[in-house]
């Protein structure tokens, strides 16, 4: 009888444990959910002021993306999906400290290996061809990834200026291939394009919004972000990134080898912005146009920053930020306020996400201070 009770004690326990850390992970949780909201307010609030004083009509911003969620979801969805990818790209190199600015130019590297598969495969390999399309798309934007990686371990260059660079690289590469080595033959135009993709390799629509833009492309995007989650918080992988971004002498010692975490983050990294490029060919141009690029690679820091480099805030600030560009074009149609609001937005975000960073790092060293004091 005592050990009965004595096991039913112990598993009571145990419950109880859990139950206080799942608690506490929800709290985390509504706390990051409440401060990506508090920014996002603090963010349109101030544009409408800057609006109001300029002589333009504040509520443009918030009819601009009233209409993104309500009358033209799909352009909000079609938006949501690049970005998403993009700040999971993101987040996945920060956690480990490692800043990978290049992947707008992995992208590229991605839509061009995906078309090139997709133009060779027979038009017989159906729905499947989608399989090997974004397979190609991944490898060659982690190949990409693992150029600034490799110098960086080998000749310690700085992946800063490095990944920056490898941008107009990919750009470069991009308008070449479209323009000479991939370019369609039977256009009388001279817009520099592949040919168009078989039908069969276009990501299937969204059945809810018929021939918009939107795309299943949204499922996989979430499931990524799900599988970076799961990656951080749950494997041994995750928490030797997230320790060599804290103290790499500190992982160091413990017997990782931050050298290899960094290849592994950006070759992470890399694999999850060619998709993106894969994604736009297959899912929005279902071809390679030589500009089809808006810098979603550099939207993706700012989703990731807001986010906190979450993978589960991505993907609520991919959404907000895709209705913001949807919201912005809305609003200029319809209002005179000009789309280049939607960047003042983004800027306000940073510079709040910045503002926010300063003050932790101000806090720390004055408690640092306090204490060094007392002892």
């Amino acid at each position: 009888m005592r050990s009965a009770n004595t096991c039913w004690a112990r598993n009571a326990g145990r419950c109880a444990m859990k139950n206080s850390l799942w608690a506490k992970r929800i709290r985390g949780a509504g706390k990051a959910v409440g401060r990506q909201v508090a920014m996002m307010l603090v963010a349109i609030v101030i544009v409408m002021i800057f609006l109001a004083v300029s002589g333009y009509d504040p509520a443009a911003v918030l009819q601009g993306l009233g209409r993104a969620f309500t009358r033209d979801l799909a352009g909000t969805i079609r938006w949501a999906t690049p970005l998403i990818l993009a700040g999971v790209a993101v987040c996945i190199p920060f956690k480990a400290e490692v800043f990978n600015l290049g992947v707008d130019g992995q992208i590229y590297l991605g839509a061009i290996a995906s078309t090139w598969i997709a133009l060779a495969l027979p038009e017989t390999t159906g729905r499947l061809g989608l399989l090997p399309v974004f397979l190609a798309g991944a490898a060659a934007g982690a190949l990409f990834a693992l150029i600034p990686a490799l110098m960086k371990v080998y000749f310690g260059t700085d992946m800063v200026v490095t990944t920056l660079l490898l941008n107009f690289v990919g750009q470069l590469l991009t308008e070449f291939m479209a323009a000479e080595v991939m370019r369609d033959p039977e256009k009388i135009t001279q817009m520099n394009a592949s040919r168009t993709l078989p039908e069969a390799l276009w990501m299937p629509k969204l059945g809810a919004f018929g021939a918009s833009s939107a795309s299943v492309g949204i499922y996989l995007a979430v499931i990524v972000a799900l599988i970076a989650a799961f990656l951080f918080f749950k494997t041994t992988l995750g928490y030797e990134i997230k320790l060599v971004g804290t103290n790499q002498q500190f992982a160091r010692y413990g017997g990782m080898k931050p050298n290899g975490i960094i290849l592994k983050v950006m070759a992470l990294s890399g694999a999850v912005a060619g998709v993106i490029g894969a994604m736009e060919v297959t899912a929005v141009q279902h071809k390679l146009i030589a500009a089809f690029n808006p810098d979603i690679g550099f939207d993706g820091i700012v989703v990731a920053l807001l986010a906190n480099n979450n993978p589960l805030g991505v993907i609520l600030s991919g959404f907000f930020f895709g209705a913001l560009k949807n919201g912005g074009s809305i609003m200029q149609r319809v209002t005179s306020v000009p789309q280049i609001v939607t960047e003042i937005i983004m800027a306000i975000i940073i510079l709040t996400i910045s503002a926010d960073v300063g003050f932790k790092f101000i806090r720390r060293r004055k408690e640092r201070k306090t204490h060094g004091n007392a002892v």
